[in-house]
């Protein structure tokens, strides 16, 4: 087995997520009249952007490595591993299975992962429980990553809905960056969007790695 370890994984993404949240406490304080640096509100909210995508590419990152590591027999620090269904002699034989058919590489998307884990464990404990609990909120995030990673006409009216249902409204020339460091409505004490996600995603990965 590889000497990478369960809990390696999930402290390497919730780096990440801390890294990412200071990156963007950074850009907010910097786009404050007066600041030294100073910065536009537009560089505000790129910089926004990129921490939230960073971050949700270790999240990502994390349900593969985990799903490797629980697939070849890897157990956590706490609690009892998977009961596997099927027994993978190496890591490159677990990676040739999960991908499907007709395609060259796997999605760790939430619903693709979740239906894969009830292939591979009993129950597809950790992740299908984990996932679907914070199934939402995992699909909001991935029309936000989206919106950042492709700049075509549907990711685009997918932001501009999710802006919608959120707040009510669309405002005007609303971008990504400046919706994630907007506040969520209802909530108290204050939390923004990208505060909501964030916990959501290291919710996730600790209850995958317990």
């Amino acid at each position: 087995m590889s000497s990478r370890r369960l809990e390696n994984v999930l402290g390497d993404c919730r780096k990440t997520l801390r890294g990412c949240r200071l990156f963007a406490a950074d850009a907010y304080n910097w786009s404050i009249a007066g600041s030294k640096p100073h910065i536009s509100k537009s560089r505000r909210d790129w910089i926004t952007e990129t921490a939230f995508l960073r971050a949700f590419l270790a999240f990502e990152m994390l349900l593969e490595e985990t799903f490797i590591l629980y697939a070849t027999g890897h157990q956590p620090s706490r609690g009892r591993p998977p009961l596997r269904l099927v027994q993978f002699p190496s890591r490159s034989v677990v990676e040739e299975w999960i991908v499907p058919e007709g395609r060259s590489y796997a999605s760790w998307q939430a619903g693709h992962v979740q239906r894969r884990a009830q292939r591979f464990f009993k129950d597809g404990k950790p992740f299908a429980a984990a996932l679907a609990g914070s199934q939402n909120a995992l699909d909001e995030a991935r029309v936000l990553r989206n919106a950042v990673a492709h700049k075509s006409s549907s990711a685009q009216e997918k932001f501009e809905a999710l802006v919608r249902a959120k707040l009510g409204s669309l405002p005007l020339s609303i971008t990504v960056g400046g919706f994630l460091l907007g506040a969520v409505p209802g909530v108290t004490p204050p939390t923004s969007f990208l505060e909501y996600y964030l916990g959501r995603l290291e919710g996730v990965a600790q209850q995958i790695v317990p």
